[in-house]
Protein backbone atom coordinates (compact mmCIF):
# COMPACT_ATOMS: atom_id res chain seq x y z
CA UNK A 1 0.00 0.00 0.00
CA UNK A 2 1.27 3.22 -0.90
CA UNK A 3 1.76 6.68 1.52
CA UNK A 4 0.96 9.89 1.37
CA UNK A 5 4.27 11.90 0.54
CA UNK A 6 3.81 15.95 1.27
CA UNK A 7 5.25 17.16 -2.28
CA UNK A 8 5.80 20.53 -1.52
CA UNK A 9 7.99 19.23 1.46
CA UNK A 10 10.05 16.27 0.41
CA UNK A 11 9.96 16.57 -3.56
CA UNK A 12 11.46 19.99 -3.42
CA UNK A 13 13.77 19.62 -0.62
CA UNK A 14 12.48 22.50 1.53
CA UNK A 15 11.39 21.21 4.30
CA UNK A 16 8.71 22.20 7.06
CA UNK A 17 10.71 25.22 9.43
CA UNK A 18 10.42 23.67 13.50
CA UNK A 19 7.21 24.77 15.38
CA UNK A 20 9.44 26.67 18.05
CA UNK A 21 11.64 29.00 14.79
CA UNK A 22 7.90 29.55 13.35
CA UNK A 23 6.07 30.53 16.55
CA UNK A 24 8.96 33.16 17.13
CA UNK A 25 9.28 34.27 13.75
CA UNK A 26 5.02 35.39 13.49
CA UNK A 27 5.19 36.41 17.25
CA UNK A 28 8.36 38.54 17.01
CA UNK A 29 7.25 39.79 13.52
CA UNK A 30 3.76 40.59 15.31
CA UNK A 31 5.36 42.85 18.09
CA UNK A 32 7.89 44.85 15.25
CA UNK A 33 4.85 45.32 13.05
CA UNK A 34 2.47 46.84 16.16
CA UNK A 35 5.90 48.90 17.54
CA UNK A 36 6.86 50.07 14.15
CA UNK A 37 3.72 51.31 13.51
CA UNK A 38 3.35 53.11 16.72
CA UNK A 39 6.88 54.71 16.62
CA UNK A 40 5.61 56.24 12.74
CA UNK A 41 2.67 57.06 14.23
CA UNK A 42 4.60 59.00 16.67
CA UNK A 43 6.57 60.94 13.90
CA UNK A 44 3.67 62.19 11.57
CA UNK A 45 2.09 65.95 12.46
CA UNK A 46 -1.33 66.62 12.99
CA UNK A 47 -3.65 65.50 15.50
CA UNK A 48 -3.16 61.72 16.44
CA UNK A 49 -6.52 60.98 17.36
CA UNK A 50 -7.88 62.03 13.96
CA UNK A 51 -10.01 59.70 12.21
CA UNK A 52 -7.28 60.05 9.09
CA UNK A 53 -4.54 58.88 11.49
CA UNK A 54 -6.51 56.25 12.77
CA UNK A 55 -7.73 54.86 9.50
CA UNK A 56 -4.25 55.05 8.52
CA UNK A 57 -2.93 53.14 11.25
CA UNK A 58 -5.75 50.56 10.84
CA UNK A 59 -4.84 49.95 7.34
CA UNK A 60 -1.21 49.42 7.46
CA UNK A 61 -2.10 46.85 10.65
CA UNK A 62 -4.01 45.16 8.71
CA UNK A 63 -1.81 44.85 5.79
CA UNK A 64 1.55 43.94 7.54
CA UNK A 65 -0.32 41.34 9.96
CA UNK A 66 -1.70 39.70 6.95
CA UNK A 67 1.47 39.86 4.91
CA UNK A 68 3.06 38.52 7.70
CA UNK A 69 0.75 35.30 8.11
CA UNK A 70 0.52 34.34 4.29
CA UNK A 71 4.62 34.72 4.18
CA UNK A 72 4.87 32.54 7.11
CA UNK A 73 2.10 30.17 6.06
CA UNK A 74 3.58 29.65 2.68
CA UNK A 75 7.72 29.45 3.48
CA UNK A 76 7.92 27.97 7.02
CA UNK A 77 4.93 25.96 7.65
CA UNK A 78 4.29 25.21 3.73
CA UNK A 79 0.89 25.08 4.18
CA UNK A 80 -2.63 26.53 2.74
CA UNK A 81 -4.31 29.37 4.45
CA UNK A 82 -7.05 27.08 4.22
CA UNK A 83 -6.14 25.30 7.24
CA UNK A 84 -6.41 28.46 9.59
CA UNK A 85 -10.35 28.18 10.09
CA UNK A 86 -10.75 30.97 7.73
CA UNK A 87 -12.98 28.46 5.31
CA UNK A 88 -15.17 25.99 7.11
CA UNK A 89 -17.99 23.70 6.22
CA UNK A 90 -20.57 26.95 7.41
CA UNK A 91 -20.08 30.38 6.46
CA UNK A 92 -17.38 33.20 7.95
CA UNK A 93 -20.39 35.60 7.68
CA UNK A 94 -22.65 32.99 10.00
CA UNK A 95 -19.35 32.46 12.56
CA UNK A 96 -18.72 36.08 12.59
CA UNK A 97 -22.00 36.53 13.72
CA UNK A 98 -22.74 33.80 16.20
CA UNK A 99 -18.92 35.11 17.52
CA UNK A 100 -20.49 38.44 18.19
CA UNK A 101 -23.33 36.41 20.21
CA UNK A 102 -21.30 35.12 21.85
CA UNK A 103 -20.00 38.49 23.58
CA UNK A 104 -23.61 40.53 23.09
CA UNK A 105 -25.83 38.21 25.30
CA UNK A 106 -24.04 38.14 28.52
CA UNK A 107 -23.20 41.48 28.03
CA UNK A 108 -26.81 42.14 27.00
CA UNK A 109 -28.17 40.68 29.93
CA UNK A 110 -25.47 41.97 32.04
CA UNK A 111 -26.72 45.50 30.80
CA UNK A 112 -30.70 44.72 31.46
CA UNK A 113 -30.05 43.69 34.82
CA UNK A 114 -28.31 46.57 35.59
CA UNK A 115 -29.96 49.10 34.17
CA UNK A 116 -33.11 47.70 35.58
CA UNK A 117 -31.86 47.70 39.09
CA UNK A 118 -30.96 51.10 38.58
CA UNK A 119 -27.32 50.55 38.78
CA UNK A 120 -26.08 52.13 35.47
CA UNK A 121 -27.84 54.90 33.21
CA UNK A 122 -26.05 55.50 29.67
CA UNK A 123 -26.55 59.55 28.54
CA UNK A 124 -25.77 60.08 24.85
CA UNK A 125 -24.60 63.68 23.60
CA UNK A 126 -25.85 62.92 20.00
CA UNK A 127 -29.07 61.85 18.21
CA UNK A 128 -30.29 58.12 17.31
CA UNK A 129 -28.33 59.06 13.74
CA UNK A 130 -25.41 59.72 15.45
CA UNK A 131 -24.65 56.68 17.16
CA UNK A 132 -25.39 54.51 14.32
CA UNK A 133 -23.35 56.37 12.35
CA UNK A 134 -20.22 56.04 15.03
CA UNK A 135 -21.15 52.12 15.35
CA UNK A 136 -21.02 51.57 11.84
CA UNK A 137 -17.22 53.75 11.56
CA UNK A 138 -16.41 51.66 14.67
CA UNK A 139 -17.28 48.29 12.90
CA UNK A 140 -14.82 48.73 10.38
CA UNK A 141 -12.34 50.72 12.35
CA UNK A 142 -12.01 48.10 14.84
CA UNK A 143 -12.00 45.20 12.42
CA UNK A 144 -9.50 46.53 10.61
CA UNK A 145 -7.18 47.85 13.34
CA UNK A 146 -7.84 45.01 16.03
CA UNK A 147 -9.88 42.31 15.13
CA UNK A 148 -8.88 40.92 11.97
CA UNK A 149 -4.52 41.53 12.08
CA UNK A 150 -4.80 40.12 15.88
CA UNK A 151 -7.34 37.65 15.82
CA UNK A 152 -5.43 36.29 12.54
CA UNK A 153 -2.15 35.88 13.79
CA UNK A 154 -2.96 34.51 17.29
CA UNK A 155 -6.02 32.96 16.88
CA UNK A 156 -5.58 31.65 13.37
CA UNK A 157 -1.73 31.12 12.79
CA UNK A 158 -0.08 30.52 16.38
CA UNK A 159 -3.43 28.72 17.67
CA UNK A 160 -3.23 26.15 14.33
CA UNK A 161 0.60 25.23 14.84
CA UNK A 162 0.19 24.55 18.11
CA UNK A 163 -2.99 22.58 17.97
CA UNK A 164 -1.01 20.53 15.18
CA UNK A 165 1.43 19.45 17.80
CA UNK A 166 -0.20 19.23 21.16
CA UNK A 167 -3.67 18.67 22.84
CA UNK A 168 -5.96 21.63 21.58
CA UNK A 169 -6.47 22.89 25.73
CA UNK A 170 -2.91 23.50 25.93
CA UNK A 171 -2.74 24.95 22.50
CA UNK A 172 -5.22 27.49 24.00
CA UNK A 173 -2.90 28.07 26.63
CA UNK A 174 0.10 28.37 25.01
CA UNK A 175 -1.51 31.39 22.75
CA UNK A 176 -3.10 32.94 25.09
CA UNK A 177 0.46 33.17 26.89
CA UNK A 178 1.66 34.82 23.52
CA UNK A 179 -1.26 37.37 23.19
CA UNK A 180 -0.35 38.11 26.99
CA UNK A 181 3.56 39.36 26.46
CA UNK A 182 1.85 40.74 23.07
CA UNK A 183 -0.45 42.44 24.33
CA UNK A 184 1.09 43.77 27.73
CA UNK A 185 4.56 44.61 25.85
CA UNK A 186 2.50 47.30 23.78
CA UNK A 187 0.92 48.54 26.89
CA UNK A 188 3.70 48.59 29.04
CA UNK A 189 5.88 50.65 26.28
CA UNK A 190 3.63 53.76 26.16
CA UNK A 191 2.30 53.52 29.94
CA UNK A 192 4.76 52.32 31.81
CA UNK A 193 5.22 49.44 34.44
CA UNK A 194 2.53 50.66 36.35
CA UNK A 195 -0.39 48.92 34.16
CA UNK A 196 2.00 45.73 33.50
CA UNK A 197 -0.41 43.08 36.12
CA UNK A 198 -3.51 44.86 35.35
CA UNK A 199 -2.70 44.33 31.09
CA UNK A 200 -1.66 40.86 31.60
CA UNK A 201 -4.65 39.65 33.40
CA UNK A 202 -6.59 41.25 30.89
CA UNK A 203 -4.86 39.93 27.95
CA UNK A 204 -4.44 36.42 29.32
CA UNK A 205 -7.84 36.12 30.06
CA UNK A 206 -9.12 37.26 26.68
CA UNK A 207 -6.41 34.80 25.16
CA UNK A 208 -8.06 31.97 26.70
CA UNK A 209 -11.81 32.79 26.11
CA UNK A 210 -11.23 33.57 22.44
CA UNK A 211 -8.89 30.69 22.45
CA UNK A 212 -11.80 28.54 23.64
CA UNK A 213 -14.37 30.49 21.18
CA UNK A 214 -11.86 29.40 18.37
CA UNK A 215 -11.89 25.93 19.08
CA UNK A 216 -15.51 25.15 20.14
CA UNK A 217 -16.45 27.13 16.40
CA UNK A 218 -13.24 25.61 14.29
CA UNK A 219 -13.18 29.49 12.26
CA UNK A 220 -11.08 32.13 13.28
CA UNK A 221 -14.51 33.91 12.31
CA UNK A 222 -15.70 33.59 15.78
CA UNK A 223 -13.54 34.96 18.00
CA UNK A 224 -13.15 37.57 15.47
CA UNK A 225 -16.66 38.73 16.07
CA UNK A 226 -16.52 38.43 19.28
CA UNK A 227 -13.63 40.72 19.80
CA UNK A 228 -15.39 43.03 17.47
CA UNK A 229 -18.22 43.50 18.86
CA UNK A 230 -16.33 43.96 22.97
CA UNK A 231 -14.01 46.50 21.46
CA UNK A 232 -16.76 48.55 19.43
CA UNK A 233 -18.98 48.59 22.89
CA UNK A 234 -16.12 50.08 25.10
CA UNK A 235 -14.76 52.38 22.75
CA UNK A 236 -18.36 53.50 22.15
CA UNK A 237 -19.01 54.07 25.40
CA UNK A 238 -15.62 54.29 27.32
CA UNK A 239 -13.24 56.27 24.22
CA UNK A 240 -15.26 59.46 23.76
CA UNK A 241 -13.63 59.69 20.60
CA UNK A 242 -16.39 59.85 18.11
CA UNK A 243 -19.20 60.14 20.07
CA UNK A 244 -19.22 61.86 23.83
CA UNK A 245 -21.32 59.01 25.82
CA UNK A 246 -21.28 58.93 29.70
CA UNK A 247 -21.69 56.07 31.88
CA UNK A 248 -23.28 56.68 35.38
CA UNK A 249 -20.59 54.35 36.25
CA UNK A 250 -17.88 53.16 34.09
CA UNK A 251 -16.09 50.21 36.24
CA UNK A 252 -19.82 48.49 36.84
CA UNK A 253 -20.52 49.38 33.43
CA UNK A 254 -17.27 47.20 32.24
CA UNK A 255 -18.16 44.67 34.85
CA UNK A 256 -22.03 44.04 33.68
CA UNK A 257 -21.15 43.83 30.06
CA UNK A 258 -17.44 42.99 29.39
CA UNK A 259 -16.97 40.92 32.90
CA UNK A 260 -20.68 39.21 32.05
CA UNK A 261 -19.41 38.43 28.22
CA UNK A 262 -15.55 37.01 29.53
CA UNK A 263 -17.07 34.72 32.12
CA UNK A 264 -19.49 33.18 30.28
CA UNK A 265 -18.39 33.49 26.74
CA UNK A 266 -17.01 29.84 26.51
CA UNK A 267 -20.33 28.25 27.75
CA UNK A 268 -22.71 30.16 25.00
CA UNK A 269 -19.83 29.32 22.42
CA UNK A 270 -20.42 25.90 23.22
CA UNK A 271 -24.42 26.06 23.13
CA UNK A 272 -24.08 27.69 19.95
CA UNK A 273 -21.53 25.41 18.24
CA UNK A 274 -22.68 22.37 20.44
CA UNK A 275 -23.52 20.91 16.67
CA UNK A 276 -20.18 20.66 15.36
CA UNK A 277 -18.65 17.14 15.42
CA UNK A 278 -14.72 16.47 14.70
CA UNK A 279 -13.00 18.37 17.14
CA UNK A 280 -11.83 17.37 20.65
CA UNK A 281 -9.75 19.26 24.04
CA UNK A 282 -7.24 16.50 23.77
CA UNK A 283 -6.40 14.95 20.66
CA UNK A 284 -3.89 17.42 18.54
CA UNK A 285 -5.35 17.83 14.98
CA UNK A 286 -3.00 17.20 12.18
CA UNK A 287 -2.57 20.02 9.37
CA UNK A 288 -2.52 18.80 6.14
CA UNK A 289 -0.59 19.55 3.37
CA UNK A 290 -1.85 21.49 -0.08
CA UNK A 291 -0.89 18.72 -1.96
CA UNK A 292 -0.36 15.14 -1.62
CA UNK A 293 0.23 12.36 -3.85
CA UNK A 294 0.45 8.60 -3.40
CA UNK A 295 3.73 7.08 -3.79
CA UNK A 296 5.05 3.84 -5.32
CA UNK A 297 5.61 1.22 -2.02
Amino acid sequence: MGRIVDVRTEATGHPRAPLVLRLAVVGGGALLVWFGIGALDGLLPGDPRSLTRHATNAVLTTVLATLLVVAARRWLDRRPLRGLGLWTESTALRDLALGALTWLLPAGAGLALATAAGWVTLSVDGTALDVVRVVLLLVVLVLVLEAWPEELVFRGYLHRNLEAAMAPWLAVAVQALFFTVFGTALWVATAGWGVVVDRAVLFAGMGVVLGCIRLAAGSVWAPIGFHLVFQVVMQLVLGGRYLTVTPSDPDLFTLVTAGAAFAAGVPVALWLWRGRDGWSWTRPEPDQPSHSRRSRP
